[in-house]
């Protein structure tokens, strides 16, 4: 009985280092990424037939690898992780995948759009895995394909319409009142939603945070991020992701109504520098833009009428450019001829950063005090009703 007893203790020992050492042998694999691309770029692009491997989110993911794709379209990478993380594979400057390292994957993509009207990042990237989290993540990326598929068809279906609304409008104007866009839009946010709270184990439940619009259900949000950290305390991705979050919702928070606009001191084609607390006791209209931005130079005029019109009743305007060429911008701001302040942005990146600007131009309306008034996107007639009203009742 002691002999069994002494060999079931030492059965037990064997199978805890065994474990052990299973973990350390995980934790320093060797992973590998096969891929295979459907059509590479042609020869006038063939300095792009790589793939290229980041680690992390976002902008501040980092680069670690590259890899050529052979003539057959055939790509292969090895990464060295010691601990499972997030990373994304960009491929041919056309398509991307994204994959946690806990085993061997796959990788199936259709490379360079051979269609007429080119896109990047459309198409599905099939991402082929033993692990769990990356089927999740195959998954949830599947349904935003869908998804993408399903918005050409509402687009088409609303073009359609346009086209036949001088015969009969009924069908055009269901389209825009019912919202079918919108109402689309909110289905998706509820797929993701219940993919999250059905996959809280899943570590592969991190990434799909990671494609939340969290100005969508900040709450939402909130409370998934608390419950993976208790699940996943460790992951570096994790944390970088609630940081992230953190730092946004603060500058969300700067940029509310009623809210002072952060300091936005910038400097014009001479050197000198503009402040925009010069510009106290008057209403300005803050426009970010750049000479490239069709939209942005279309709007130059409606703004201009606004500015004679009320820049002796103590309106004002500034614009902010986000170009990355001078010499590109001046000769804008001298084609334009605009007759208000212009400044540069040195950062166009953290300027898009710190005003939350998702697309140009976008257009701060502030008061006398400095005070954010109204944020739009896109020059409208909500826009300059806005400014108006907020001349008109303080003259």
């Amino acid at each position: 009985m002691k002999n069994i007893k002494s060999h079931l203790l030492l059965f037990v020992i064997f199978l805890s280092l065994s474990s052990v050492y299973t973990a350390q042998a995980q934790k320093k694999a060797t992973i590998t990424i096969e891929g295979h691309v459907a059509a590479r770029n042609p020869s006038f692009l063939d300095k792009y037939n790589w793939v290229w491997l980041y680690k992390g989110f976002g902008s501040e993911r980092q680069l670690v690898d590259s890899a050529q794709v052979d003539t057959t379209g055939v790509f292969t990478l090895k990464l060295k992780s010691v601990e499972p993380e997030f990373y994304s594979l960009d491929i041919l400057k056309w398509q991307s995948a994204s994959f946690y390292s806990d085993t061997d994957l796959h990788i199936e993509a259709r490379g360079y759009d051979t269609s007429r009207v080119k896109m990047r990042n459309s198409g599905f990237v099939n991402v082929k895995s033993n692990s769990s989290a990356n089927r999740l993540i195959n998954a949830a990326n599947y349904n935003n394909y869908l998804a993408s598929l399903e918005m050409e068809e509402l687009n088409a279906e609303w073009m359609s319409s346009m086209r036949h609304a001088q015969k009969d409008s009924t069908w055009s104007k269901y389209i825009k009142s019912d919202g079918l866009i919108r109402k689309k839009s909110n289905f998706e946010l509820l797929r993701l939603q219940n993919l999250i709270q059905t996959n809280t184990d899943n570590p592969g439940v991190i990434y799909l945070l990671s494609l939340y619009p969290t100005d969508a259900d900040s709450e939402f949000f909130e409370s998934q991020i608390e419950n993976a950290l208790l699940k996943f305390p460790t992951s570096s991705d994790l944390k970088h992701l609630k940081a992230q979050y953190q730092t946004k919702k603060e500058i969300r928070f700067s940029l509310k109504r009623g809210s002072l606009i952060p300091d936005l001191v910038y400097a014009n084609a001479e050197g000198k520098i503009i402040d925009i607390k010069d510009y106290s006791g008057k209403y300005v209209l803050i426009d970010f833009w750049a000479s490239w931005c069709g939209p942005c130079r279309k709007a130059i005029p409606a703004i201009k009428e606004l500015y004679e019109t009320y820049k002796d009743k103590g309106f004002e305007v500034l614009s902010v450019s986000i170009d990355t060429n001078r010499e590109a911008w001046v000769k804008a701001v001298h084609e334009e001829n605009m007759p208000w302040a212009q400044v540069i942005s040195p950062d166009k990146n953290k300027t898009l950063k710190e005003f939350m600007i998702i697309g140009i131009p976008t257009l701060f309306l502030i008061d006398k005090e400095g005070k954010i008034v109204e944020k739009f996107t896109g020059f409208s007639e909500s826009l300059k009703k806005q400014v108006v009203t907020s001349l008109e009742s303080n003259i």
